[in-house]
């Protein structure tokens, strides 16, 4: 209801004008009664809503969607082109430079040092954990294969950002072939573009393949989110349409605000990019555009991909991007974890129950009010509760244990070179997880205990007969039930399983026995070495330099030499004096368990050789 003194307000404004002021309101107020389309609605950008909207403008400014594609320039290119920096990866050296007027080169040379190619940086994808290049070649922005690490500093060959592994070494030597390194350089005009942009249009012309994309705005801004806005500038420079609009709180139809939707409608605007979409008309798509508008059912136009999602008919294409039990396990899959979680039911529920696109830290954008258990107690209020929190848990609600998302959203997606939440929000079932396969929240945490102790705890806890379930084709199935999940997935899993482990082993909130550091360090250090996964060997450094912070940080200067992208002979000659310095703590270790925890070398090769070594297709 409209406060009474907005609208004394409103009818003395009008009162002072006459009636001249009073046909205008009426005309202003059947027309924000008129529901429309803005389908057919022209994008203007986000420059026409600074002067309206100063503070949304800058709070926008601040997140790293402006920055997610820009043209190539002193502001926006954040990799090191002015030292000469070079990457060596398997037989290709390259070389990032600037030219004579300033711009950025890389330049890609064989073994024998002669040059292969050479490309000008013209645009940015990324701002904040690793920045990807674009060159053109006419009408076609395409991707290169080296990249800038934001948080290491330092350029990585783009299977260190993938999970695809290292390419194969020739027989007979030589140098790798183009079509190997070269392996993630596609097309920018009809990938990348529909999702890291405003209103995107790849324009294919069906009858020559050649493109005119088009985008509204490079990166993602506020029509993105708000639909085209001419309508909305147009019509907003009646006064007497703000006043009535600010006065009696009414909703603006020449525009969209996601948190005037329903959680559904709210939810497709975020999960048109954050959760990897395929339509039946992509024919469509490629010569028009998508002609998506943020308040329209996103159904209308595709549909989100699941585990079993077939395209042409043919099955399985999409199975490796999730678990078995259907739960993604990708970035860019957090909008099928929406629909799939018990809250999503929730007609209220949507991304901005958590999640605020002007508020909160632009690492995540956190509801300021949401951070940490808030964004769950909020709606589950007798959780709130220190003792409520410690009976639920059966932890200390003081500690990472009592997290809600510890339990109910663990790291179990792959993506940026990390582990992140999952945002199919579920209750804990180790059955299910062991049935399936898949990491459980416990034992992400307690690292050093196996599934079969996880099972028992819980069962214990919630004073439930235990249940086991099997895989058939999981790391369980592999070695004495002695042995943690955790290092066994290390070494047995497949690169995302992988990825998980190394990211768990690493994090300060993992809890174990006295005897875990020692087998930790040294079970990364293995990965360092053996892993074929560039992106795995990021992670398992991240770690081990963490474990070593808190542990033993006079072992730090002996990993100062490795990099993932090295060759296997380098990895391990730069490894060997830390391998040295762990051993005699590895040994200790081994003689005050009983029974062994962790796998020895010989136990770690079977593991590997149960490993599936596969190039897991991220939808890139």
């Amino acid at each position: 209801m409209v406060p009474k003194y907005r609208l004394a307000l409103l009818a003395a404004l009008l009162l002072g004008s006459g009636a001249l002021a009073t046909h205008g309101y009426s005309a202003v107020s059947s027309e924000l009664a008129t529901e429309r389309s803005l389908a057919d609605t022209a994008y203007v950008g986000s420059d026409a809503c600074r002067s309206c909207h100063p503070d949304h403008t800058e709070s926008f400014r601040r997140t790293y969607h402006r920055t997610m594609t820009q043209e190539a320039g002193e502001h926006s290119v954040l990799g090191d082109f002015d030292s000469g920096r070079t990457l060596d990866y398997f037989g290709v050296r390259a070389r990032m430079t600037r030219g004579p007027r300033g711009e950025f080169w890389m330049t890609f040379s064989a073994d024998a040092g002669a040059q292969r190619w050479r490309a000008q940086v013209e645009r940015t994808v990324g701002s904040r954990r690793y920045q990807q290049y674009l060159a053109r070649d006419r009408d076609v922005y395409f991707r290169l294969p080296v990249a800038w690490d934001i948080t290491e500093q330092r350029f990585i060959h783009m299977n260190g950002a993938f999970l695809t592994p290292d390419p194969a070494e020739p027989a007979g030597g030589g140098s790798i072939a183009r079509t190997d390194y070269d392996r993630h350089v596609t097309r920018w005009n009809h990938n990348c573009v529909f999702c890291h942009n405003v209103h995107p249009n790849p324009g294919l012309d069906p009858k020559t393949g050649a493109f005119d994309t088009q985008v509204a705005e490079l990166g993602i801004a506020c029509e993105a989110c708000h639909g085209p806005g001419a309508e909305h500038v147009e019509r907003n420079y009646n006064p007497l349409r703000r006043y009535a609009l600010q006065l009696t709180e009414r909703v603006d139809p020449s525009i969209r605000n996601p948190a005037q939707m329903s959680g559904a409608r709210s939810a497709e605007v975020c999960g048109r990019c954050h959760g990897q979409r395929i339509t039946s008309d992509i024919d469509r798509f490629l010569q028009h555009g998508d002609p998506f508008v943020p308040g329209d059912p996103l159904a209308a136009l595709s549909r989100p991909l699941f585990r079993d999602t077939t395209q042409n008919g043919e099955r399985g294409l999409f199975e490796a991007r999730f678990w078995n039990d259907g739960t993604a396990r990708l970035t860019a899959y957090e909008y099928q974890g929406h629909v799939q979680s018990p809250c999503g039911r929730d007609p209220k529920f949507s991304c901005e129950s958590c999640h605020a696109m002007h508020q909160g830290d632009p690492r995540g954008q956190i509801h300021p009010e949401r951070v940490g258990d808030a964004a769950c107690t909020q709606c589950h209020t007798a959780l709130a509760p220190p003792a409520a929190q410690r009976s639920h848990s059966h932890h200390d609600p003081a500690g990472a244990g009592g997290r809600c998302i510890s339990c109910h959203m663990p790291e179990i997606v792959y993506g940026l070179v990390t582990a992140h939440v999952s945002h199919r929000i579920e209750v804990p079932d180790l059955a299910r997880d062991e049935r399936f396969g898949r990491p459980d929240a416990c034992t992400l945490c307690h690292v050093d205990r196996s599934r079969a102790w996880a099972i028992e705890a819980r069962a214990r806890d919630t004073k439930r007969a235990p249940e086991h379930g099997s895989s058939a084709r999981s790391p369980a199935a592999v070695g004495g039930e002695g042995f943690a999940w955790v290092s066994r997935q290390l070494f047995a899993g497949d690169p995302i399983e992988r990825s998980v482990a190394a990211h768990a082993l690493g994090e300060p909130t993992a809890t174990a026995g006295p005897n875990h550091r020692p087998h930790a360090l040294d079970m990364l250090a293995d990965v360092l070495e053996t892993d074929a996964y560039p992106a795995v060997r990021s992670i398992a450094l991240r770690s081990l330099r963490a474990l070593l912070a808190r542990e033993r940080p006079e072992l730090i200067p002996l990993v100062a030499t490795y990099t993932p992208t090295d060759e296997p002979s380098r990895r391990r000659s730069s490894l060997a004096p830390l391998r040295a310095a762990l051993r005699r703590d590895v040994e200790l270790a081994r003689s005050r368990e009983s029974p062994a925890v962790y796998p020895d070398v010989g136990e770690r090769a079977q593991l590997r050789s149960e490993a599936d070594q596969v190039a897991i297709e991220i939808g890139e």
